[in-house]
């Protein structure tokens, strides 16, 4: 990372950003969201669309519709993406299944946070306040509820990942990796996600239940799905699992199987509350986004993708909440 190319004004509160063919796409996060397609080169904005909801966080492309996660209203945005580039929106698709969970303070209603496409052709939408992750459609542009992948209550699932018919789901309110599978229901077409295990984004479960503060955020998959990168704010870690372990072979009815995820590292986030980072394969590099202490710490992956415990570089950067790499 050097010297800034480009700088923009005219986005507001931008909290997640995203390429989409030729233009950027990102999530205003305030209380009428909106989605915005950005020149890449000059970060102008092209357009503005309004998604309908509130504080709306994350923004994603599946098959030609933007789909944007509205935290605060606890509702899924699907607008065509043509009217985003063009900015008219018309009237957003809302998806909305209310729900609520233990923790008062944070789970007295839905909040949507990460919208996640599938291989098999839907869409997956986490809600932290409700400990779900719906599944809707994407037959016809339908988007009709398909079920729900449950989590333990107070779990509050904010982004996920999937590796194969595994996912694995963030615990922001636990702060634990929660492993779920894609169950066939008497040997059909039909299935359910059932839950199987969870694992600390620390040491030990002691690291977690003792901290104070302790809030996943970001979780990746390395791109042969061997490792599982996440941030964790509170602590102000960066941790490695092993996820080499999540095979579907000798999985049983059950439930009595081999699938684990393995502690390798812990180090420091080079900053405070790190909400985001990137993992770049070709560089052998990952990019986390500290938002509090304003910086971007580059870490460089050895021969195995581990980072090192120091970062090789620290850029200033004002509150960043997102690192998309080109």
């Amino acid at each position: 990372m050097g010297e800034p190319l480009a700088t923009s004004s005219g986005l507001v509160n931008p909290s997640f950003v995203i390429g989409a063919g030729e233009y950027l796409l990102a999530a205003e996060e305030g209380p009428h969201g909106n989605v915005v397609s950005v020149d890449p080169m000059t970060l102008d904005v092209v357009a503005r669309a309004a998604t309908g909801g509130a504080d709306s966080c994350h923004v994603a492309v599946v098959e030609s519709q933007a789909w944007v996660a509205n935290y605060s209203s606890g509702t899924a945005s699907v607008i065509p993406l043509a009217n985003v580039l063009s900015g008219d929106a018309g009237a957003p698709r809302i998806l909305a299944h209310p729900g609520s969970g233990p923790v008062s303070d944070r789970q007295g209603e839905s909040h949507a946070h990460q919208v996640t496409a599938t291989a098999w052709g839907t869409a997956l939408v986490a809600d932290l306040g409700a400990d779900r992750v719906d599944e809707y459609s994407l037959a016809a542009h339908n988007f009709a509820l398909l079920g729900s992948a449950q989590l333990p209550p107070g779990t509050g699932p904010r982004h996920i990942a999937l590796k194969g018919d595994f996912m694995l789901v963030a615990g922001e309110l636990d702060g634990y990796i929660h492993v779920l599978q894609r169950t066939s229901r008497d040997g059909g077409s039909d299935y359910f996600w059932r839950w199987l295990f969870k694992s600390a984004l620390a040491e030990s479960t002691a690291a977690v239940e003792d901290a104070t503060e302790f809030f996943p955020s970001h979780i990746q998959l390395s791109e042969d799905g061997s490792k599982l990168y996440a941030a964790v704010r509170g602590p102000n870690t960066v941790v490695v699992l092993d996820a080499s372990g999540l095979d579907a072979a000798g999985l049983g009815e059950s439930g009595n199987n081999d699938v684990s995820l393995r502690f390798l590292l812990k180090i420091s986030s080079g900053g405070n509350w790190p909400r985001h980072f990137a993992v770049d394969a070709i560089r052998n590099k990952i990019y986390v986004a500290n938002q509090l202490s304003n910086n971007v710490a580059v870490f460089a992956l050895d021969e195995q993708g581990l980072p090192g415990a120091e970062p090789v570089q620290s850029v200033e950067f004002g509150s960043p909440t997102c690192i998309l790499l080109s």
